[in-house]
């Protein structure tokens, strides 16, 4: 197309692209992620999600699901509450306040609210506020039992005593990076971390004792950071702070415990955890047993062995309960990313441990006394992804099982009972897409919320007969319900479908480059789509190994880059690949020592079969854009794979693991031959370029650092090849999320290079502060979901 007619067009598919875009408002439409938690044996609070048309924006509803009646009622009107909370305030509280809030049920019949730095206890029966305080000053971690919040000062921790506001130190001797209850200066966010530390640890469920950690930074090397266009102008400011890389010295933790009534501390230097990037607690690898036992999971810096170790409170004593250790490979205690698949059961002195050792993800029981395998749980062709609950009475299990069914894809999830012994494996609940039910961590729920109850249950209400289950469909949509696991009967508290007339996504599955492994997928098309013309492809890429990349349900956060860049005019797609999870250990580890392989291969055989498989694929125009580990691979496709991919945004590559954070080039990479390595780096098949390439990076990126895409800048340069750079100032490592420029760069680059068109003129996005803090907390939820 030319002329007048073809920029209204493309303009009127930009702005289609930017109200689906996250973090875009219309970007966050009810996708049936119910947040919330059990308040007796049949009642559910929880926030239910509805569009307000005078926001433009998603909001939150407080809401209770009574699973007995089979009903759903709104605790009290937004309208209502803005209303209430304003006569207890000199600043009116309104509808877009409100819109940011969080919402606690700490007792019946009383709303927490906390909005615009206030909390507020409201009483839902007479619908006035009981008490209004000002919110603390800093991120804290608030005891069960209401009384105190642990809060960061300098180096170490205080309590404070919610009511009088009386403040009183935990620990006194931290110094400069050998700090008390902290992320470590290595956790890839140490710059932003700084401007507002959150204490990390973890509150009994007795309020009695807070477990945090000590972690020693010291004498690690650093990396520079420079901030070249400060806000306020002037020269430019370098921030450093430590980040190991393979083959360098590690962090070490050690566990230390804080009895609230006695000031007493407890620390237990005999077992030091080596600290990649994240706290153990960030993971969720320590938690609370019965009276003054912790229970701790331990890994080695490359993933080769894990250690179940048990702390006593009272003596300040350890002993490691067992261990395993991979002969090949790395070990992984859930099979993506989540909490260790591992359970104390403490009435029989047992544990539930999660193990590939047989080629798939199973259960094993043993003896916490003896550190002796008593039996296996579970076993076949398939994988445990997650434990849902522990009946240590009935020696029942409930599990969430991945690829039951071989004709499927093995991501897709079914709900599953099983005996301790093994036996009795029934499944409760599976459809034709994925069943996702919240697990009883003994973590847990967080105790950041200053009226969360932190212990309540998410999924199984206390009697175990109802649950919280979501029925997820990429192309059919979502649904959660409350299932009466004694009648198998149910009800939905929560949903989102296509709307009418709207394109369904496409799922696929393809072969992968060797020939005989099945692989999964999906496509997205544009809404205005003519199954006659002839459409660019542009292919999504991440190659994990970590995590997956197809998205198992409706409108999910992770797939907007992809739907928004359909409704571009283009056919995209997400695909999982070998070397990423939820398969068998020989599927997961295929390209293990290869951060980019087998998966790039997988990508262009099964970009050849979709373009063979559809003619409205037009097979000379393909495309490919990733950010992090997507950017890398990005940059590789069309240096290995230029005869196939045309057109590539690299966004925030890690192009060199000899350079990349030890959490995850040392784990994925494995201790292997430095040869090899150099030869992974994009840097030494930046000579083979064809086709067109822009990358792009925030100079404040202190998760991959920008010099990596300048590496990769400096050999193109070098090898005299053309390419496009775009270094967006004061932004980090979610650049496309955080800035809209970069986000229309990106836009503009296939349009014009793919599409061979002439995008809109400078087209803005605005991305406010708000839908960036709900996107980003909403994809986390995804990415352990």
């Amino acid at each position: 197309m030319r002329g007048n007619d073809s920029v209204t067009s493309i303009l009127t598919r930009y702005q289609k692209a930017a109200r689906i875009i996250p973090p875009s408002p219309t970007a966050e439409t009810p996708a049936a992620l119910v947040e919330g938690y059990w308040i007796d044996s049949h009642r559910f609070f929880f926030v239910a999600e509805t569009w307000e048309p005078a926001l433009g924006r998603v909001v939150s509803v407080p809401s209770i699901a009574d699973a007995l009646t089979k009903s759903i009622t709104e605790i009290i009107e937004l309208e209502s509450l803005a209303k209430v909370l304003s006569e207890t305030t000199a600043e009116p509280i309104d509808l877009k306040a409100l819109s940011a809030a969080s919402f606690d049920f700490p007792e019946s019949g009383l709303l927490a609210v906390s909005t615009a730095g206030r909390d507020y206890l409201v009483d839902t029966h007479s619908r006035r506020v009981n008490s209004s305080s000002a919110a603390l000053d800093a991120p804290a971690l608030y005891s069960p039992d209401g009384r105190h919040a642990c809060v960061v000062r300098g180096p170490n921790l205080a309590l404070k005593e919610r009511k009088t506001g009386a403040e009183r130190a935990l620990t006194t001797d931290g110094e400069l990076r050998y700090r008390y209850g902290q992320q470590s200066d290595t956790g890839l966010s140490a710059v932003s971390y700084r401007k507002r530390p959150k204490p990390i640890g973890l509150w009994s469920p007795d309020s009695q004792w807070f477990l945090t950690h000590r972690i020693d930074d010291r004498c690690l090397p650093e990396m520079p950071l420079i901030e070249h266009a400060p806000p306020g102008g002037g020269r430019p400011v370098l921030h450093q702070y430590p980040y190991p890389i393979p083959g360098d010295p590690l962090p070490l933790a050690t566990y230390v415990a804080c009895h609230v009534r006695s000031g007493r501390v407890v620390a237990f230097p005999d077992f030091p955890i080596a600290i990649t990037a994240y706290s153990p607690f960030s993971v969720r690898r320590a938690w609370f047993g019965d009276g003054n036992t912790v229970w701790v999971v331990r890994l080695d810096r490359y993933c080769k062995q894990a250690d179940l170790i048990q702390l006593d409170l009272s003596n300040g004593r350890g002993r490691v309960v067992l261990s395993e250790t991979a002969t090949s490979g790395y070990l992984d205690l859930h099979p993506v990313i989540g909490s260790p698949n591992v359970r104390i059961l403490p009435q029989s002195d047992e544990v539930i441990w999660f193990s590939e050792r047989d080629g798939w993800g199973h259960l094993y029981l043993y003896d916490a006394s003896t550190g002796e395998e008593k039996c296996r749980i579970t076993q076949g062709d398939w994988l445990v992804r997650d434990i849902v609950h522990v009946d240590e009475k009935r020696r029942k299990l409930l599990v969430l099982i991945g690829g039951l069914d071989p004709r499927a894809d093995p991501a897709q999830r079914s709900l599953c009972s099983v005996n301790m012994d093994g036996s009795h494996f029934d499944v409760l609940a599976s459809h034709e897409g994925d069943v996702f039910i919240p697990s009883s961590e003994p973590c847990g729920l967080e105790q950041a919320r200053p009226y969360c109850p932190s212990y309540a249950s998410a999924g199984l209400s206390p009697d175990q007969r109802f649950g919280v289950v979501r029925y997820a469909s990429v192309d059919r949509g979502n649904a959660t319900k409350i299932l009466d696991f004694q009648t198998q009967r149910s009800f939905s508290i929560a949903s989102a479908v296509p709307a009418s007339g709207e394109t369904p996504a496409r799922p696929f599955s393809a072969i992968a480059a060797d020939g005989k492994t099945c692989l999964h997928g999906v496509m997205f098309l544009p809404s205005d789509f003519d199954e006659t013309k002839r459409y660019p492809l542009i292919d999504y890429i991440y190659p994990g190994p970590q995590v997956m990349q197809k998205p198992q349900s409706f409108r999910s956060q992770n797939s907007g880059q992809a739907r928004a860049l359909a409704e571009l005019g283009f056919v995209t797609f997400m695909l999982n690949t070998r070397n990423m999870p939820a398969s068998s250990r020989n599927v997961h580890q295929a390209g293990y020592g290869a951060l980019l392989e087998p998966q790039l291969a997988d990508h262009a055989a099964v970009v050849c079969q979709l373009a063979e498989r559809h003619s409205f694929m037009d097979r000379n125009r393909i495309g490919i854009i990733g950010q992090s580990g997507g950017g890398a691979a990005t940059a590789r496709a069309l240096f290995d794979y230029g005869d196939i991919f045309k057109v590539g945004v690299a966004v925030c590559g890690n192009h060199d693991s000899t350079l990349y954070a030890a959490v995850w080039s040392d784990k994925y990479r494995g201790p292997g031959d430095r040869d090899a390595w150099a030869a992974q780096a994009n840097t030494a098949a930046a000579h083979k370029l064809k086709g067109k390439l822009l990358l792009i990076s925030g100079d404040m990126d202190e998760n991959v650092h920008v010099s990596q895409t300048l590496l990769v800048a400096s050999a193109l340069v070098q090898a005299n090849k053309d390419f496009d750079l775009l270094i967006v100032p004061n932004e980090g490592h979610s650049v496309l999320m955080t800035s809209g420029y970069a986000q229309r760069r990106a836009w503009d680059y296939f349009v014009r290079h793919l599409a061979r068109e002439t995008p809109p003129a400078e087209f803005e996005l605005k991305f406010e502060s708000y839908d960036r803090d709900r996107y980003l907390k909403r994809s986390l939820r995804e990415y352990l979901e």
